[in-house]
């Protein structure tokens, strides 16, 4: 799967065309409605270790938008590993709550599971958890070294899984996974980077793969041999010496005779490349030649994640024998009506996710966040209320801030008129998209132009907004979404010939052949990866000690991989001071200054500032105004989105 297969809604049946996407099938005696599978995503939503009302309504949206089966985030097994946000299955206190759950997703018409896991040496940002292991080997040079598990221990933890998966047939879950992939404790067993034991559990792929089948054997005479197990495993770690494709099939085969009754494959671990969550670089369906291969080794059904959230590479895939089931997680979390819409054929109403990996790299001790869908983990505090009366709303600027504020104001009943300067919308968001890898950003826009085409959203685009338009238009309420602008530092000579932003680079401006950007944040790297693509020899110089600081974790793993190996030259704890005619530059380097030249385009990637100098002309005309996004303060497309789904339910 190399790219996002074509839309193929010309006048062909939905269900024929997607017919084995909604074809049900059976897990064991578990049968499922349709293909589609949920798998466990960390939304960071209970508290101390409970299901609370933001989780029901986290999954319950997810349940009545079609999907066949929710797993939920792991179910902690052993209270050494206990943390607040997660959900624990330890004792039997957390079944009533767990009940609750079960309960809902039920109603709403989908099966739910749950995955039982252990953290092994993955474990940092637990407070006071001592990781263990099969070996004592860190899963990089600078953590903790985990402790190797003895004998007694892992026999202990088998007992640990078993009693979860009792606790969750008692709470009503129709089926536990075991999370034995991407790293963590069964990941490590399965292993042979990480896994040197010499007793039982290690040596060959059964010897490592014994303690996994111990447990799936336990859950079987303690939940019932009917209960579903299912085995989520790495069809490779995407590390050396770690498992690889024809281990990841002996394995599947071994854990089906011990009777595992769904397999699901996934790749990576802490530290790999590609990351567990593949982000917008990498291809859709990545993972399903590993999945193929495992299918073609088992009977049981093969589950496949991976960047399948297109429902016509989901077909595909189906449709080829290559899986059985596709797990959705990021797409479900953009867009908890996906199987619905895709089913009933509303594919231009879909929210589609953009692989921006905003859902697991933001801070990991608050609920999860999803730049495309505010409403995620926000679902009751975000249900759209209709307004007691209808207003006449003006929204400056159409930009993701100004658009997600006009669909939602539109959809409240209010009357919306939106000015866009420029012919087209998106605003920042066009350039956002600009760098390689990153076009399928703009699927947003996309979604936000239907909506607003829908909802009967006035759009005037290429028109300024300025006090007379305020006059004109005679709103009862104006919402400033002008966004932002390049913010050029005060340094001698930035106004020489060659000096150019990064947006004007970004936007499609030509340079010569040696370009040196300064700043190293997200928008200096990917202009720079642009450039380099350009066949430009590029150097970025950023003043502090690391580049990519405002990047998510994921995403700039990945940014490195692809510019490594001389590709593009960076220079760190470096400061600009000077540019002098020629294009020759002066900066600070610890205690000294140098001057560097030979340079054809020197391009400043310093940030952004507000623009919105409308605000004052606006508020003179007694109007309720209210300003967001970059308008208000320079952030990310995630904060304007936000910025625009709060003010349109405010308002």
């Amino acid at each position: 799967m190399t790219g996002r297969a074509e839309s193929k809604t010309g006048g062909q049946a939905v269900d024929r065309v997607l017919r084995h996407l909604f074809t049900p099938i059976k897990i064991g005696e578990l049968e499922l409605k349709n293909r589609i599978i949920m798998p466990p995503m960390i939304e960071r939503l209970a508290v101390d270790g409970m299901v609370t009302q933001a989780v029901k309504d986290f999954y319950g949206a997810r349940a009545r938008g079609g999907v066949g089966l929710i797993v939920l985030t792991p179910g902690i097994i052993d209270e050494s590993m206990a943390s607040s946000i997660q959900l624990g299955i330890y004792e039997d206190r957390f079944v009533p709550k767990l009940k609750e759950l079960t309960d809902v997703v039920h109603e709403c018409g989908a099966a739910i599971g749950i995955e039982l896991m252990h953290l092994g040496r993955q474990g940092e940002g637990i407070e006071g958890y001592k990781p263990v292991a099969a070996s004592p080997i860190p899963w990089a040079p600078h953590e903790q070294v985990p402790r190797e598990l003895t004998t007694a221990e892992i026999e202990d933890l088998v007992e640990k899984f078993a009693d979860g998966a009792r606790r969750a047939r008692d709470a009503g879950f129709d089926l536990v996974e075991l999370h034995a992939c991407h790293g963590y404790l069964l990941s490590g067993f399965l292993s042979p980077h990480t896994n040197l034991r010499t007793d039982r559990y290690g040596g060959d792929v059964a010897g490592r793969a014994r303690f996994v089948v111990e447990i799936v054997q336990r859950i079987k005479a303690k939940a019932g041999s009917d209960f579903p197990v299912s085995c989520r495993i790495n069809g490779t770690d995407h590390i050396p010496g770690g498992v690889t494709p024809e281990m990841a099939c002996e394995t599947a085969r071994i854990l089906e005779e011990a009777g595992a009754d769904l397999v699901g494959v996934s790749s990576g671990a802490y530290g790999s490349y590609p990351v567990i969550v593949p982000p917008y670089d990498q291809p859709y369906g990545c993972n399903v030649e590993l999945a193929h291969a495992v299918k073609r080794a088992v009977n049981v059904p093969v589950a496949v994640a991976g960047r399948l959230d297109d429902p016509w590479v989901a077909e595909e895939v189906l449709a080829s024998g290559k899986a059985d089931l596709i797990a959705i997680a990021r797409g479900l979390v953009a867009d908890p009506d996906l199987p619905d819409k895709v089913q009933k054929g509303r594919f231009q109403e879909i929210r589609k996710c953009i692989a921006c990996n905003v859902c697991i790299d933001y801070n990991a001790t608050e609920p999860i966040q999803c730049t495309v869908n505010p409403e995620a983990g926000r679902e009751r505090e975000m249900e759209i209320v209709p307004a007691q009366s209808g207003r006449k709303v003006l929204v400056i600027g159409g930009g993701l801030a100004g658009l997600e504020a006009a669909r939602v104001a539109a959809l409240r009943g209010h009357r919306v008129v939106l000015y866009e300067e420029d012919d087209q919308i998106g605003g920042q968001w066009r350039l956002a998209a600009a760098p390689p890898h990153k076009q399928g950003h703009l699927a947003l826009l996309e979604y936000l132009a239907g909506q607003l085409e829908k909802l009967g959203v006035e759009q005037r685009l290429g028109r300024q907004a300025d006090a007379a338009t305020v006059d004109e238009v005679d709103p009862d309420v104006v919402i400033v979404a002008t966004g932002g602008e390049p913010l050029v530092p005060r340094i001698p000579g930035v106004g020489c010939e060659g000096v150019l932003t990064a947006w004007e680079v970004l936007g499609g401006r030509e340079v010569g052949q040696r370009v040196l950007v300064v700043g190293g944040g997200m928008t200096g790297l990917e202009t720079a990866e642009l450039l380099v693509e350009r066949g430009r020899e590029v150097t970025v110089v950023e003043q502090l000690a690391q580049v990519g600081a405002d990047m998510g974790a994921t995403v700039r793993w990945h940014m490195m991989k692809r510019i490594k190996g001389g590709k593009v030259r960076i220079v760190t704890s470096t400061q600009m001071k000077e540019i002098r005619p020629g294009l020759r530059v002066v900066v600070s380097r610890g205690d000294r200054d140098e001057e560097w030249d030979g340079f054809d385009a020197v391009v400043l990637a310093c940030g952004v500032r507000p623009r919105n100098e409308i605000v004052g002309q606006a508020g003179g005309k007694d109007k309720e105004v209210h300003v967001i996004g970059d308008a208000s303060q320079a952030r990310k497309g995630l904060d304007a989105m936000r910025d625009g789904a709060e003010v349109g339910r405010r308002i």
